[in-house]
């Protein structure tokens, strides 16, 4: 019996190994619906923020403190890039999370992704 288990474990095994070598398909999300916007690039950039817990005041206030300014930057992203390369910027998509550590420093930290879709200023145009 166990050398019965033991040949049909190693054929299951044996069996997986084509399975293993194929390709794995691209399963990034796209955010557009399977469709770029036409005429643009994508940007995506990474924004963190950490802000110190002030002790005596509530966190949960503090945390959306702390996202509410996490968000203003997230928004003001379009405007730095409208200001240097693009003449025009659309959020696409936004990622964010929020982390109270305690320890040796208390601190809120909200992180996150913005993604934009650009449309690039002609050469003659940039700053």
């Amino acid at each position: 019996m166990k050398a019965s288990s033991r040949v049909l474990t190693c054929a299951f095994a044996l069996a997986a190994f084509p399975a293993l070598s194929q390709e794995v398909p691209n399963r990034l999300p796209n955010f557009n619906g399977g469709q770029r916007v036409p005429g643009t690039v994508n940007v995506q950039t990474t924004v963190s923020l950490s802000v110190p817990v002030e002790a005596g005041k509530e966190t949960g206030e503090q945390i959306k403190a702390a996202q509410k300014g996490f968000y203003l930057m997230a928004g003001g992203q379009c405007d730095l890039i409208l200001q240097t390369l693009a003449e025009s910027c659309q959020i696409t998509n936004l990622t964010s999370s929020a982390d109270l550590n305690r320890g040796s420093r208390n601190d809120i930290i909200v992180r996150g992704t913005v993604s934009m879709a650009v449309k690039l200023k002609d050469s003659a145009q940039k700053p």
